[in-house]
Order: C-alpha cells, then sequence, then structure tokens
C-alpha cells in the first residue's frame, strides 16, 4: 500500500495528456480562428472580374464590423459587405486586398491577398485526322494524343520557360508525376469518359503559384462521312448525307473518319466495305476508297466499318443508299 500512494499523487499532480491533446497544436489552431479571403478565380487574369469573400466560419458569425482596403486605401462604399466584386490589376501590376473585421471589444484580426495576375494561354492539337478542307478543329478520342502548349506572359510579354515550373494534371492526377521546370508543353492520352480535367499550374523558382488554368477536354466518338471522290477535281466537299444517285457510269467514294487517332494508320486498323449485307473486297489500294459502277437492280444499300484494333472504342459503321 505503500508503494501505491506515491504512484497515485504522481498521477493527480502530473495528470496524462488527454486524447485532445494527441491532436498537436494550440486551441486557437485547433478550432481554426484564422480568418482568410477566398478568391473566385484564384488566379485572375489581367482585368479579369474576380469575386472575394471572407472565410471566418471558424468565428461562428460573431457580426463584427468588415472594412475592405485595397493597396491601403479604404473602401466604405462595401463597409460590411462579405462579398465583394472587382477588376484585377493590369498586367505588371500588383493589388493588395485587405480585409480587416472589427469586433464588438474593440479587436481587430486581418487577412490579406495580393493579385499579381500573369496571362495563361494554352494551345490544344489533338492528334487526330480532318480532311484538309476541314475548318472546324480536331478533337481528341479515347485513347489518343493531345499535344498542349502552355503560353505564359507577363508585362514584357512571353516569359522564359526556364525560369518556373509546370505542373500538368488530368483529372487530378500528374502527368508528369509532379511539377517539372521549363516544361511548358504537354503530351496527354485521353483517358476513357465524355471529358476529361486538366489543370496547369506554374510556379516561380521559389515556389510560388503565379497563374494556373483549368479546362475540360472532351472524348468524342469518330465519325464517318462520305465524299465522292473525283480524278478531276480530288475529294468533293460536300458529304453524302442518305443516298447517292449514280448519273454516270461509275463514281469513287471515299470514306473519311473524321478523329481517328492518326497512329491508327499505320497501326492493325480494321476496315471493310458492304454491299447489301455482303462483304466487298476492293482493288483500291487506299482502304476508304470504293468504285461503284452502274448495276441493275436500281439501288443497293452501301456500309462502311472501321476498327481501330489498339482502341476497340475508335470505331465507327455508317452508309448510305445508291441509286442507279
Amino acid at each position: 500500500m505503500r508503494l501505491i500512494t506515491p504512484l497515485l499523487l504522481v498521477w493527480l499532480l502530473f495528470p496524462l495528456p488527454s486524447a485532445n491533446a494527441q491532436v498537436g497544436g494550440s486551441i486557437s489552431s485547433i478550432i481554426g480562428e484564422n480568418v482568410s479571403i477566398i478568391l473566385d478565380p484564384q488566379f485572375p487574369s489581367p482585368g479579369e472580374q474576380v469575386t472575394a469573400r471572407i472565410d471566418d466560419y471558424a468565428l461562428g458569425g460573431t457580426g463584427a464590423t468588415i472594412t475592405w482596403f485595397f493597396d491601403g486605401l479604404s473602401a466604405p462604399n462595401i463597409s460590411n459587405a462579405r462579398t465583394i466584386n472587382f477588376a484585377a490589376p493590369e498586367i505588371g501590376k500588383s493589388l493588395r486586398v485587405v480585409a480587416r473585421l472589427t469586433f464588438s471589444n474593440g479587436q481587430t484580426k486581418e487577412t490579406q491577398s495580393v493579385i499579381k495576375p500573369f496571362y495563361l494561354d494554352t494551345i490544344i492539337e489533338p492528334q487526330t485526322y480532318t480532311p484538309l478542307f476541314y475548318q472546324g478543329r480536331a478533337l481528341p478520342v479515347t485513347g489518343s494524343i493531345v499535344n498542349i502548349k502552355a503560353l505564359l506572359q507577363d508585362s514584357s510579354g512571353p516569359v522564359n520557360s526556364a525560369n518556373y515550373n509546370y505542373n500538368w494534371s488530368i483529372n487530378s492526377k500528374s502527368v508528369y508525376g509532379g511539377a517539372v521546370i521549363s516544361s511548358d508543353w504537354a503530351q496527354i492520352s485521353v483517358p476513357q469518359g465524355k471529358s476529361s480535367v486538366i489543370t496547369l499550374s506554374v510556379t516561380d523558382k521559389q515556389g510560388t503559384t503565379v497563374a494556373r488554368r483549368l479546362f475540360t477536354l472532351p472524348a468524342v466518338p469518330v465519325e464517318l462521312q462520305f465524299y465522292e471522290l473525283s480524278s478531276l477535281l480530288g475529294l468533293q466537299q460536300r458529304a453524302i448525307t442518305n443516298s447517292l444517285i449514280l448519273v454516270g457510269n461509275s463514281s469513287t467514294v471515299k470514306a473519311v473518319p473524321y478523329f481517328l487517332d492518326i497512329r491508327a494508320i499505320d497501326r492493325r486498323l480494321f476496315s471493310e466495305w458492304r454491299i447489301n449485307g455482303l462483304p466487298v473486297t476492293t482493288k483500291n489500294v487506299d482502304p476508304f476508297e470504293i468504285n461503284l459502277v452502274r448495276g441493275s437492280a436500281g439501288s443497293a444499300d452501301l456500309k462502311f466499318k472501321i476498327i481501330n484494333r489498339d482502341q476497340f472504342i475508335q470505331n465507327d459503321e455508317a452508309g448510305f443508299k445508291v441509286t442507279f
């Protein structure tokens, strides 16, 4: 019993740490008394409209008086506004936004955000097929490659990419395992799904994020279109829709696989023509072409199928009626 009593005294005088104390930090850090300014967008372009709001959720809405300052000058017309709108500064300039909360007991708490915008644009180049006369843009398909170039500019124009780190992510997964110096372009393989989210973050040598860009990359299906091919005029630019009237004794038709992965041409590409449901072996060097000769039946159903054996999701089948 004499041995137990001293141990009890030690426990009473020096209690063991509680479970809450194991969280780490002070009580104020646990309840989160810090006030911050949330910007939308977080990294605006020069002159872009910005929405700023105060995040003081941890304080429980104490009803403090709010005063906003821009580069040290107060803005009384927006006093007590929890959300404000303003324009980002011009390129090469910065703007210091301060929110001061004054409580009923006279204490104050300030938070600030400094905005120094850059221009950050991207050039997106899907590596998929479109005919030369097509005036639109090539679109990515699942499994194809997309090249993306980042264009970062400050007040002096395009920056030296060697002075910045670029972190490319697709669907929140880093493409190169993290930020890479001078990596102002990326090559991305399009994953399955209707769209993917691409995020580009640019940091300087001190590790400060100077610009960020987020955009959606769609994934479209391969789309077959048919065109008449003239030996004199080349590929006609008006697509054949539901039917083709064969005016002369013969005609050459070419199937054009819009947005097919350009690498598929040199790989295991399956293609097949069918007339009235029966496979047809053509004598054309180009498997996308077929020679039609006037027959006696009056009409025929023509169909074409294409499959990329390396990416089975890249496929399509379409056709039209030929009238003699």
